[in-house]
């Protein structure tokens, strides 16, 4: 077997399918995942709070458009497809559970990602949707779970980018981040799915993740990490108990003191309006350091533009820019092509 060049590095193929933390520093790697993403996760979390509830029912919305994923909330098990005797609606006090966890793991997702716990938990929901170590298994595709991972990122793509008070690098930097995250977790949710590598699984590790997989949603390695509530008992849909007073009366309290009628009119609220209301007008000023620089030569200037003379600054921050006929990778562009 012939020794590696001098600049290549060897990844071992079993340690990315037994070895969490090498798997994910090599998908960080690949995705030049790094401390600039981190700080822009950080510094964007109060963008990305704002509008995690209006994401959150947007997807319950699509996920419910179809019999095949409306069924899963019946059966939890998408591979069945014998109709339910009552179809689950948005109103009903199970979805309204579902968006309250769907909403605690967006607020995880864009929280520090630094540390391997951050990791740990996104790979243990990709476990938790393949039906292993539950009294209630749930069983989720992996179609339903990639588009809906893809449904997400697009949203949050767009509310970013038009958001009236970021400007245009913080944009950039934020989006490129979330998307780094997400095809990491998407990646950790098909390790689960797909056979790949599954030799090198013998029964102590299968052991471990039958243990992983029995604790209640929301929990890792006996620690709960999302919501702020109290411990769930010993089924996973207790720990609903955590954010809601355990009775139905308009009259009991939230932890934070609100009362049920209050969030109940809050979400209603943030069903109707823009995540962005109540921000601050925007002014010219502020809608300029937004924009792209759009310039583009006129064909007359492209027939005369002189071969010797320094490019143009381009539009955008490209990964590869063609300088005198020949491509320029981005290691050898400036650090910042908008100055």
């Amino acid at each position: 077997m012939g020794e590696l060049p001098k600049d290549m590095e060897h990844v071992e193929r079993r340690e990315l399918y037994i070895s969490l933390p090498v798997r994910v520093q090599y998908l960080q790697q690949f995705l030049e995942f790094g401390a600039d993403d981190v700080v822009a996760l950080i510094e964007g979390q109060k963008y990305i709070k704002a509008i995690i509830p209006a994401i959150v029912n947007m997807v319950y919305k699509k996920l419910l458009k179809h019999d095949i994923t409306a069924r899963v909330f019946s059966t939890r098990d998408s591979r069945v497809e014998e109709n339910p005797s009552k179809w689950i609606k948005e109103d009903d006090a199970q979805i309204r559970h579902r968006k309250m966890f769907l909403r605690w793991y967006l607020t995880k997702l864009n929280s520090d990602p630094s540390k391997m716990e951050y990791w740990q938990y996104l790979d243990k929901v990709g476990l938790m949707h393949v039906g292993k170590g539950r009294r209630n298994p749930l069983h989720v595709d992996y179609i339903f779970l990639g588009a809906c991972l893809g449904y997400i990122q697009d949203s949050m793509t767009e509310a970013i980018l038009s958001h009236p008070r970021l400007e245009l690098t913080q944009k950039i930097a934020i989006v490129k981040a979330i998307g780094k995250v997400i095809w990491i977790q998407n990646d950790l949710m098909a390790k689960w799915h797909v056979e790949d590598g599954r030799e090198f699984l013998d029964e102590e590790i299968e052991g471990d993740l039958e243990a992983e997989a029995r604790e209640p949603e929301g929990y890792l390695n006996g620690k709960r990490i999302l919501g702020n509530g109290g411990v769930g008992g010993e089924d996973d849909d207790s720990s609903f108990v955590g954010t809601v007073s355990s009775t139905s009366s308009d009259k009991s309290t939230t932890s934070l003191g609100r009362t049920m009628e209050q969030v109940r009119l809050s979400n209603e609220q943030q069903k109707m309006t823009c995540p962005f209301s109540g921000m601050v007008s925007t002014g010219a000023e502020d809608m300029e350091k937004q924009r792209a620089a759009t310039w583009r030569p006129s064909r007359r200037e492209l027939l005369q533009s002189d071969p010797a003379s320094p490019p143009r600054p381009p539009t955008g921050i490209p990964r590869l820019r063609v300088i005198d006929g020949k491509t320029s990778c981005k290691e050898n562009l400036d650090l910042n092509p908008f100055a």
